[in-house]
C-alpha cells in the first residue's frame, strides 16, 4: 500500500501538494521503499478536477504498473476487483457499501481519504491515457489527519464579532467538512456541493450564495464563480487558500490571502502572505484596514469641505473688495503650515463603533458632506471679513495686509482645528481624544499660526500685527464655527449614517 502509494507521489511531474508531501516524508519511508529506484517512469495521466485523480506508469520487473491515486468514489468507480491477502477477488455492491462507510467513518474523525488502485500491463505500449483507468485493482486508502490551527475557532468569532461573514469553500467531501467546521464553531445547516452549483444559473447561484456559508467538493473554478457570485450581491471578498487548487479563488478575490507554507501558485496569486502561525492575526489585519480606511475618509472629508468652502470665501471676498483676500504667498504659506497640521492623521484613534462592521468607499456620501459643511466655514469666513472691513475699518489697500493677517490667521486656525471635530462621531475632546501625535502637530501649527504676524518673517509675508481687540472676536467665531459644524455632523451622521 505504501509503495504504490509513494510510486505514485514520487514519480509525478506535477505540482505535489501537502498530501504527497507527508507521503514522501513518512517517517522511514525512503529508507523502507528504495524500491522507487527499481522503477522507470514510463508515462503519466494528470490530474484534474473533473476526474479528481492522477496516475502514473512505471516499469520495473518486466512489467509496466499503472499506479491511480484520488478521491475515494472516483477511485472506486474504476475498480472492479481489490487485493485482499495478497489475492485479487471480484468487487460487488456490498464491498462498495462497506468500503464507503469505512471511508465515511474516517472523514467524520476529520481525516482526508485518498484511494490507491493499480493494474499490471505488458510493455507493449510507452503512452497511456484517461481510458486505461479502467478495470483497477483496488490495493486500499490512506488517511491523512489535518486538523484546523488551534486559532482558527477564535479566528472565525473574532470576524463575526466584526461583522465579517465567513464560509468554506473546500475540495473536500461533505463529510469531512462537516468534521472541521464543527471543529471550528461553524454552524452549518446546508452544504453546498460542487454537483449541485454547476445546475445553478448565475443568478440562482448569486441567492444561494447569500445564505449557504459551506461549499464542498468544488473545483477550481468552482470555487472562483462562488467569489463572483458574491461579488454580484454587492459584497467585498477576501480568499484565503493554500493549495494549487486555490489559485483561481485567490486571483479572483477582491484581496487572496495565503500562509508562508502554501505551495508556490497560491503564494504567487496571492496578495497577503502571512508570516504568523496565529489566524488571528486576519482580525488584526482587519481592524488596521478599517482605521486606515477611517484616517483616509477623515482626510478626504476634511479637505474637500474646507476647499468647498474656502472657494466660497474667495469669490465673495473677491467681487466685494478692492483688492485681494489674501496674498499668494500667504496662500502658499496657509497651505504649507496647514498639510503639515494633517501629517499626524494616520496615527489618529479611530472610534470603536466606526471599525465595528465594514465600511464601503461612498463617494456620494462624502460629496453631501462636503456640500453641505463647506459652506458654514464660509459663514464664519465671511464674519471675519465683516469683522476686519466694518470693525477694523480695513477698506482700502493701504489697509489690506492687516485684513489679510486677520483672515489668514482665522483661516489656518479654524482648518487645523476642523479635524477634531470631524474625525469622530462623539463630542470631540470630551467623548473621543485624537492621537497625541495629532494633537502636538495641531498645537505647534496653531501656535505658528499666532506667531507669524509679530515675528521676523512678518513683513516678508505681507503680515501685520493684529490689534489686542481682535482675538476676542477671533475667539468667539472659531467656538461658533467648532460648535456648529459639530452640531451639523452630528444630525449629518444621524441622517445618512457613520461612513
Amino acid at each position: 500500500m505504501l509503495e504504490y502509494a509513494y510510486l505514485n507521489s514520487f514519480h509525478q511531474s506535477g505540482l505535489k501538494n501537502l498530501l504527497d508531501v507527508a507521503v514522501l516524508e513518512y517517517a522511514g519511508l525512503n529508507d523502507q521503499l528504495r524500491v522507487g529506484a527499481n522503477y522507470r517512469k514510463v508515462d503519466e495521466i494528470p490530474f484534474d478536477f473533473q476526474r479528481r485523480r492522477m496516475s502514473v506508469v512505471v516499469e520495473g520487473k518486466g512489467r509496466h504498473l499503472l499506479i491511480c491515486k484520488g478521491a475515494v468514489e472516483e477511485v472506486f468507480s474504476c475498480c472492479t476487483h481489490a487485493e485482499v491477502n495478497g489475492e485479487s477477488i471480484a468487487l460487488d455492491p456490498s464491498h462498495l457499501e462497506k468500503l464507503v462507510q469505512v471511508t465515511r467513518e474516517l472523514n467524520e474523525d476529520g481525516f482526508r481519504v485518498i484511494a490507491i488502485a493499480y493494474k499490471e500491463t505488458l510493455p507493449t505500449t510507452a503512452t497511456y491515457s484517461i481510458k486505461d483507468e479502467s478495470e483497477l485493482i483496488l490495493v486500499g486508502y490512506i488517511a491523512f489527519l489535518d486538523p484546523p490551527k488551534d486559532s482558527a475557532r477564535e479566528a472565525i468569532a473574532a470576524l463575526h464579532r466584526h461583522g465579517v461573514q465567513v464560509k468554506i469553500l473546500t475540495g473536500d467531501n461533505e463529510v469531512v467538512t462537516r468534521k472541521v467546521c464543527h471543529d471550528v464553531g461553524l454552524k452549518v445547516d446546508r452544504i453546498l456541493l460542487g454537483s449541485e452549483l454547476d445546475a445553478l444559473t448565475d443568478d440562482h447561484l448569486a441567492e444561494a450564495a447569500e445564505h449557504v456559508m459551506v461549499f464542498a467538493k468544488l473545483s477550481p473554478a468552482q470555487k472562483a464563480r462562488v467569489i463572483k457570485a458574491l461579488h454580484l450581491r454587492g459584497h467585498v471578498v477576501g480568499f484565503m487558500g493554500d493549495g494549487i487548487n486555490d489559485g483561481p479563488a485567490l486571483k479572483t478575490a477582491d484581496v487572496g490571502i495565503s500562509v508562508d507554507t502554501a505551495v508556490d501558485i497560491a503564494k504567487e496569486s496571492a496578495d497577503i502572505i502571512l508570516l504568523e502561525k496565529s489566524l488571528m492575526v486576519l482580525e488584526e489585519g482587519v481592524i488596521e484596514g478599517r482605521k486606515v480606511f477611517g484616517n483616509i475618509v477623515k482626510y478626504i472629508k476634511m479637505g474637500a469641505s474646507s476647499n468647498f468652502g474656502n472657494m466660497f470665501s474667495v469669490l465673495g471676498a473677491s467681487a466685494w473688495l478692492p483688492f485681494l483676500p489674501m496674498q499668494a504667498i500667504q496662500v502658499l504659506t496657509n497651505n504649507l503650515l496647514y498639510d503639515f497640521s494633517q501629517t499626524a492623521i494616520p496615527t489618529d484613534h479611530v472610534d470603536e463603533e466606526y471599525i465595528a462592521k465594514p465600511r464601503r468607499w461612498d463617494i456620494a456620501n462624502i460629496t453631501r458632506f462636503m456640500l453641505m459643511l463647506g459652506p458654514i466655514s464660509s459663514i464664519f469666513d465671511y464674519a471675519t471679513f465683516a469683522l476686519m472691513y466694518f470693525v477694523f475699518k480695513a477698506t482700502t489697500q493701504v489697509d489690506s495686509s492687516l485684513f489679510q493677517t486677520g483672515w489668514f490667521v482665522e483661516s489656518l486656525l479654524s482648518q487645523t482645528l476642523i479635524i477634531h471635530i470631524i474625525r469622530t462621531g462623539r463630542i470631540p475632546f470630551v467623548q473621543s481624544r485624537a492621537s497625541l501625535p495629532l494633537v502636538l502637530t495641531s498645537i505647534t501649527i496653531c501656535t505658528v499660526g499666532l506667531w507669524l504676524p509679530y515675528s521676523p518673517f512678518a513683513h516678508a509675508l505681507g503680515f501685520t500685527p493684529l490689534p489686542l481687540q481682535f482675538w476676542p472676536y477671533l475667539v468667539a467665531i472659531l467656538v461658533g464655527y467648532l460648535t456648529l459644524a459639530h452640531l451639523m455632523k452630528s444630525w449629518f451622521i444621524h441622517r445618512y449614517g457613520l461612513n
